[in-house]
């Protein structure tokens, strides 16, 4: 997996990706930071679901722009992030926080990182989750356990070479 697997993004698609996760800040619920965030994640299918961060008094039941978007594409059916912008307008190039990383690595696809877009005022500084997010543990990690599982509850193989 590495970033030449991801598909290309023409400069229309990540205009659009930086436009949504830009427009997604203003819709921001942000009364306690005064930090608004927002995220356009683009499926595999082309398809770009917005979101914003919503805060709550109890500051652990807050949701992040990035967690929003990916969760309002997975609700709908997608399974897998190709990219995502991320908008934070009192601070440019802004990363998702460890969790959302985490989150991301969910959906990444099983060919490709997630390119992400750091909104930097202008067309977006581009980011792959893996820099962001080295050595990951993610889904492939419980299949790869799964594997192993199943193999070591095999019958053992008597074989003295004779």
């Amino acid at each position: 997996m590495g970033p030449q697997d991801t598909p290309a993004l023409d400069a229309e698609v990540r205009n659009e990706l930086m436009t949504r996760a830009r427009d997604a800040a203003t819709h921001a619920y942000v009364p306690y930071s005064h930090f608004p965030v927002g995220a356009a994640a683009l499926a595999r299918d082309g398809s770009i679901h917005s979101g914003c961060n919503i805060e709550n008094a109890s500051y652990g039941l807050t949701i992040c722009a990035e967690r929003t978007a990916v969760s309002s594409a997975v609700s709908v059916g997608h399974r897998e992030i190709v990219a995502i912008a991320v908008s934070a307008p009192k601070v440019l190039r802004t990363t998702p926080c460890g969790a959302c990383r985490q989150f991301l690595n969910e959906f990444r696809p099983d060919t490709s990182d997630i390119l992400i877009f750091l909104d930097d005022g202008d067309m977006g500084e581009q980011v792959w989750l893996n820099e962001l997010l080295p050595h990951a543990f993610g889904p492939r990690n419980l299949d790869a356990a799964t594997v192993a599982s199943d193999m070591s509850s095999m019958p053992g193989r008597d074989d003295h070479g004779g």
